[in-house]
């Protein structure tokens, strides 16, 4: 009887089911460990992939957009019209080349499956002002293609050089280009500027969903150790090696999250380049129209301000006789000497061109600014040397005291002082107007 009881409390039976039940729990965790890594893994790849596609776009998108800029600021452009026309071609196929790419990614970005909500509705906005934007450049390609059918032999609309047809022509390409930058301004670049926004905005979400599974994967693998930490009581040696692949795993998952953090950085740098480059005349180095608009859209309901814009009379003349280089030198020791004379007393702006606008301080009276813009349009007609030429125009201006509630946008104020302005041209030019109601 006494041997049976030895025999029955020293029964392996017990040991042998703690030990089934160790082994059992160690492979279920080991089991539950490669399937949270698998989908963290899985998790990054697919972000990583998202982020190259939607980068790669967007990388595209600004050189598009570079190609556009080179448009409105004539690079490469020959002296002839034949010379501008293949120059406006290779640009365009340039540009849509990019946007092939882009479409391109995009397609690739959609492709991948499953996206987080939020960054797939943000990304459609960005795919539909891309195309949207893809449309404008086609439209203006066809318009382009249209002005220079009298060119192609062939064609039905085409004219002998020297016609009268020809002449005609030739004066409606000329006037077309002369429309580029403002067709840019006033077209092209609020969907441009959209089309940017809204990608850096779909890079940024998407950057923000990954973060977020992130956490969610690191949670559930500290949720994995901390079941292991209590089998570690039972098999110390076994679970030594569990934490040691688990540990291995989080290394990963910081080197993954190091990486998107500096990724993250590196988008911001740029998103503030370009938000610098949108908002900036690239000549000049002022602040350009779409600045003008941004930072007057919040004062015209509730302030009072004073405001003048300022054209040199015949600049054009400036570059059809010695060429764009001189009147883009010229231009640029122009902006230099407002911002240095005057920079202290009004925000200044080239708006387009050789046209520019000053918006007083506030602490600037009605007097003063008068004062201001007489000193303005005398630095500006000025006598400029320029490549060892010395040229002098005179300047019309147009000055307004601004009161609030007098205009709903500021294309309407620059509309009404525009038309003053040309009123002080059409009385010989060298002239300020004041606009006494609007």
């Amino acid at each position: 009887m006494a041997v049976n009881e030895k025999k029955k409390a020293y029964s392996s039976r017990p040991f042998l089911f703690a030990m089934l039940a160790l082994a059992l729990i160690s492979v279920l965790n080991m089991v539950f460990v490669y399937y949270t890594y698998k989908d963290t893994r899985d998790t990054f790849t697919m972000t990583s992939a998202e982020m190259h596609h939607i980068n790669t776009a967007d990388g595209h998108l600004n050189a598009a957009n570079a190609a556009v800029l080179r448009i409105v600021g004539g690079v490469g452009d020959g002296p002839t019209i034949q010379s501008k026309i293949g120059s406006l071609r290779g640009k365009m196929a340039e540009i849509h080349s990019h946007f092939e790419t882009i479409d391109y990614e995009l397609n690739e970005y959609e492709k991948l499956g499953e996206h987080d909500g939020q960054a797939y509705k943000r990304f459609q906005h960005a795919r539909a002002y891309v195309n949207a934007y893809h449309n404008k450049m086609f439209e203006y390609q066809d318009r382009l293609n249209s002005l220079t059918a009298f060119l192609t032999e062939g064609s039905p609309a085409y004219a002998e050089p020297g016609s009268d047809a020809y002449v005609e022509g030739l004066q409606n390409l000329e006037q077309f280009y002369d429309q580029i930058p403002d067709i840019y301004t006033q077209e092209i670049q609020p969907v441009q500027n959209s089309a940017e926004r809204m990608m850096i905005a779909a890079i940024s979400i998407g950057t923000a969903a990954a973060d977020r599974q992130a956490e969610r994967s690191v949670r559930i693998l500290y949720f994995t150790i901390g079941v292991m930490g209590l089998i570690l009581i039972a098999g110390e040696l076994t679970l030594f090696f569990i934490a040691r692949y688990t540990r291995r795993a989080n290394e990963e998952i910081d080197r993954k999250n190091a990486q998107f953090a500096e990724a993250s950085s590196k988008l911001m740098r740029s998103r503030e380049k370009m938000e610098d480059i949108a908002v900036t005349n690239i000549l000049t180095g002022m602040k350009n129209r779409y600045a003008l608009d941004q930072d007057l859209a919040d004062r015209l309901a509730n302030e009072q301000f004073n405001i003048a814009v300022f054209d040199m009379d015949n600049f054009r003349s400036i570059n059809d006789m010695y060429g764009y280089d001189f009147g883009d030198e010229y231009l640029s020791l122009v902006a230099e000497r407002l911002r240095t004379e005057f920079g202290q007393h009004a925000e200044l702006y080239n708006i387009t061109g050789n046209e520019f606008c000053a918006v007083f301080n506030r602490e600037v009276s009605d007097s003063q600014a008068l004062h201001y813009v007489e000193g303005i349009a005398a630095a500006m007609s000025s006598p400029y040397t320029v490549f060892n030429l010395t040229v002098q125009l005179s300047v019309s201006a147009s000055t307004y005291h601004y009161v609030a509630g007098d205009c709903l946008n500021v294309n309407s104020l620059l509309v009404k002082m525009d038309n003053a302005m040309r009123n002080a041209k059409r009385q010989g030019g060298g002239q300020i107007h004041q606009v006494m109601n609007i």
